[in-house]
């Protein structure tokens, strides 16, 4: 799977969510896509984009494992494109 930034940790909710400020890419994220971190470890999951659309923030949900805590202001992540299965959209006759 290819990565691409994402952004940099803005700050850790007190519900234990990640908010990144977004990268200045004009290519925002799918909700749902996995995010990691610089090490290709997944952090957790984009569950909203919020903010204006000049500047917008990507809200993570954590997995249940991770420390949130070690994530600092200046951690960059990233997030995994999906690869495309080629198999949607086919027929298949009997």
């Amino acid at each position: 799977m290819t990565t691409k930034p994402l952004g940099s940790v803005i700050h850790v909710t007190k519900s234990n969510y990640v908010v990144v400020k977004l990268s200045e890419s004009h290519e925002l994220p799918h909700i749902g896509v996995e995010v990691v971190n610089a090490n290709n470890e997944v952090i957790g999951k984009v569950i909203d984009i919020i903010g204006p659309t000049t500047q917008p923030f990507a809200v993570i949900k954590p997995l249940k494992h991770i420390a949130t805590s070690l994530l600092k202001p200046t951690s960059f992540l990233f997030y995994r494109i999906p690869r495309k299965s080629g198999k949607k959209g086919r027929r298949h006759e009997l």
